[in-house]
């Protein structure tokens, strides 16, 4: 089987726990209220559309910058300074996640990565006036094949590496997968490969 793509998701994976979202919330002060909206959408009150939503209607109003300083602060993950240097010397390298988007663009910028899709902030005069999801719940199998076929690939020549249930459409769709550090068995379960330890130079014994 012959690589030439490895997607990425973003929290748990090329940064640190809890990640973006649960990070901007407690930066900002409003971490109960978006666990409610976590409960409702475990308990399948809402769709994963509706929680990003309520959730992004708690920072409505608060500077890009701020959040940004937040974000900017977030551990990137052990390894990755060696590791992604590494793979990008033979493969494309891509990220698709439901985190946010200032923070994949982030990473995109500081490794030379080929392309990101994200949740993206909705911002007007310097404030976050909501959320573009482009990254949905079940999304991540069909952007996966979109981003092939923008480099003229087959989804069979794509790795994908993940760490939570959103990832497995990715996992079903891609070639090769790996599940590091998967929070959940199930996720483990899907995937070929799995990594159990926080360090992204273990990669390169499979790529």
């Amino acid at each position: 089987m012959s690589i030439k793509l490895i997607a990425f998701d973003l929290d748990g994976v090329l940064v640190e726990d809890p990640g973006s979202w649960a990070m901007v919330h407690k930066g900002l002060g409003t971490t109960l209220q978006a666990k409610k909206h976590e409960q409702e959408f475990n308990k399948g009150l809402i769709d994963y559309d509706e929680w990003i939503r309520k959730d992004a209607l708690l920072w409505n109003g608060a500077e890009i910058r701020a959040i940004e300083q937040i974000l900017w602060n977030i551990p990137l993950m052990k390894g990755i300074q060696e590791t992604i240097p590494e793979l990008k010397k033979k493969y494309k390298l891509v990220i698709i996640s439901g985190g946010l988007k200032i923070l994949a663009d982030r990473i995109k910028e500081l490794f030379n990565l080929d392309y990101v899709t994200a949740n993206e902030f909705l911002v007007q005069g310097n404030q976050v006036k909501g959320m573009k999801t482009s990254v949905s719940f079940n999304d991540k199998g069909k952007l996966l094949r979109n981003v092939a076929m923008n480099y003229n690939l087959n989804a069979s020549e794509c790795a994908a590496v993940g760490d939570y249930l959103n990832d497995i459409p990715m996992f079903n769709t891609a070639g090769l997968s790996v599940a590091f550090n998967p929070k959940i068995c199930e996720v483990a379960k899907k995937a070929n490969y799995v990594i159990y330890k926080k360090d992204l130079t273990q990669l390169l014994e499979i790529f």
